[in-house]
């Protein structure tokens, strides 16, 4: 008879299954909190209103700004826009989540 010993250690699974759920606790909280890109941001606006529009000019802050609303805080790029309606332009500003590209805030600006 042999005297292998083919057991494995008790302790190397628990271990295992511990270490990997670490780095990936740590990966996500490294890669998780991406912020989108500003250009990003802009594009996906400017794509939704000129559906409706012909848009004619457009700006973004590629410099994310603390916002809040109520209880919930971020971070969000501001932008405006510009598109045409009955052939008259009509300038927007907007707030964009500077993680999830959200539109926060819209808002349409008197032409006086």
């Amino acid at each position: 008879m042999s005297d292998s010993n083919n057991t494995i250690n008790p302790w190397v699974l628990p271990i295992t299954l511990g270490a990997s759920g670490l780095a990936g606790f740590w990966a996500g909280k490294l890669i998780g909190k991406r912020p989108f890109s500003a250009g990003r941001a802009l594009k996906m606006i400017r794509e939704k209103f000129s559906k409706e529009g012909t848009i004619t000019g457009s700006w973004i802050d590629h410099h994310a700004v603390p916002f809040q609303r109520y209880a919930i805080k971020s971070s969000a790029y501001q932008g405006g826009l510009t598109r045409l309606e009955d052939g008259k332009p009509v300038n927007y500003e907007f707030k964009v989540d500077a993680y999830t590209g959200t539109l926060l805030e819209m808002e349409r600006l008197d032409n006086d």
